[in-house]
């Protein structure tokens, strides 16, 4: 019994210790939300770490504002390689708060490329009108099944994926690709009035898109393709299961 005392006493005093920077990362409570800019270099991708969900914002300066809790800080940082902004949330062990604790706004007047190894979501505060976008995910390493939430009006959208991440994608896009080349992606743009669609469709998922001139491409695997219109040219090869819906 006196054990067991003992037990409860440690436990509770090593929780109560638990909101402190100083405590072990995988102990530590996130502390009081806070909000803080990290000065950057002059970027056109981004690049984001697991742990860490991004909201882009299209204005005219670039700036990179946290929000995460205080004694998490030291855990994320920001830095511009090559052109491409490195988005890293370093803590990977948190027993004792909420799973989903950083947030990281983006502004930017420029951006091309958008590469997530998070589990959670990116996604778009308001239209973004970046003439050409690209979406990655799972293709250099294992990432978990985060999402891409984003409304757009571009020229040109190229969305690639290895894994198994979910695109929910809205707006308008005169050229739009595709390219699942394995495991359970779904893409899902019935909202999204694409003019001309490439897929390359190798996921057990679905791809969904609006095509308006024309939709081409190829079925590998069991993943259908679903079309929420009927254009006047559909070129598309069904080499397995995977089928071609009009719905």
């Amino acid at each position: 019994m006196k054990q067991v005392y003992f037990i409860i006493v440690f436990i509770s005093l090593l929780l109560a210790g638990c909101n402190s920077e100083n405590t072990p990362e995988c102990f530590r409570a996130a502390g009081d939300q806070v909000m803080y800019d990290i000065p950057v270099a002059e970027f056109n991708a981004i690049h984001i770490s697991p742990g860490i969900e991004l909201v882009i914002k299209q204005e005219a300066v670039q700036k990179v504002t946290v929000h995460t809790g205080a004694n998490l800080k030291e855990f994320i940082t920001a830095e511009v390689k090559d052109g491409t902004l490195f988005l890293t949330n370093s803590n990977n062990c948190n027993w004792t708060r909420d799973y989903n604790s950083t947030t990281v706004y983006v502004t930017t007047p420029v951006l091309a490329r958008i590469y997530s190894a998070s589990q959670f979501a990116v996604k778009s505060d308001g239209v973004l009108t970046y003439p050409v976008l690209a979406f990655r995910s799972g293709l250099t390493s294992e990432t978990a099944s985060g999402t891409f939430e984003l409304n757009i009006d571009v020229q040109q959208l190229s969305v690639e994926d290895n894994q198994s991440c979910y695109y929910n994608i809205t707006g308008n896009a005169e050229e739009l690709s595709v390219s699942f080349y394995s495991g359970d992606a779904r893409f899902n743009g019935a909202n999204l009035i694409a003019q001309k669609v490439w897929v390359f469709h190798r996921s057990s998922n679905d791809v969904i898109v609006n095509p308006q001139q024309e939709v081409k491409g190829t079925l590998y695997s069991t993943g259908n393709l679903i079309l929420k219109n009927r254009p006047s040219l559909v070129e598309v090869e069904r080499l397995y299961t995977g089928r071609i819906i009009y719905n």
